[in-house]
């Protein structure tokens, strides 16, 4: 038994637009932002999808409206938020920028001063880098590996719990958490790659987890 996920990145906030940190803080989407949801939109409108989801920060939640005014099926299902879907939890470093964030990681690590958050994307593990952010907080907010993965697997449970097999559903999320999902499932050849607002990323979900088809795809329609 599998199902059809379409993970869609929500459209560019004024966040995305300064290249602040942006975990649970949520920013307004620019003209772009909503000029992204409506693209993405656009190249899935032939798609039936049979449940359709967003995280519960207002920028994935507007991005997946966006996606759905655009879809010609005609019998697709409400939005549902699931806060199981949100972005990291940054803590403390939500709002900073990735040279900001990166120097204080940089302290926890050992690493040099001029270290950025982009640097630590490339070189360290995902889940190690969950953790440093959580050290570093001086709030004690941020999440750590195991925090985020638990919610995220009952995020997948309930996708696989709800639909029957070969079911086609909408997922509209955030960029460092399809980073995150890309390290784990999809392997070396995706590390470190943002993918970009209003990018799709399709996968295959069954009990064993996560299979990709395609990343960070902004050309291909459905």
């Amino acid at each position: 038994m599998s199902i059809n996920v379409y993970m869609v990145r929500h459209g560019q906030t004024y966040l995305n637009k300064y290249r602040r940190m942006q975990g649970w803080t949520n920013a307004p989407l620019t003209e772009k932002g909503i000029a992204d949801g409506q693209a993405a939109g656009e190249r899935l409108r032939h798609v039936h999808f049979d449940g359709v989801y967003s995280s519960d920060l207002a920028r994935a939640a507007q991005t997946a409206r966006y996606v759905m005014d655009a879809n010609l099926t005609g019998d697709s299902q409400d939005l549902v938020e699931l806060p199981d879907f949100r972005e990291q939890f940054f803590g403390s470093f939500d709002g900073l920028s990735g040279v900001e964030a990166g120097h204080e990681l940089a302290n926890v690590l050992g690493l040099q001063a001029d270290t950025t958050y982009g640097d630590l994307i490339q070189s360290m593990d995902s889940n190690a880098l969950m953790d440093a952010f959580r050290e570093a907080d001086p709030a004690g907010d941020a999440e750590d590996a195991n925090m985020f993965w638990t919610r995220i697997n009952n995020g997948l449970d309930t996708l696989l719990q709800t639909h029957k097999d070969g079911d086609n559903v909408l997922l509209v999320v955030h960029g460092i958490l399809l980073i995150n999902l890309t390290n784990r499932f999809a392997g070396p050849d995706y590390k470190g790659v943002e993918p970009e607002n209003g990018s799709v990323t399709t996968w295959q979900l069954d009990e064993d987890g996560l299979h990709i088809d395609t990343f960070n795809d902004t050309t291909t329609e459905w």
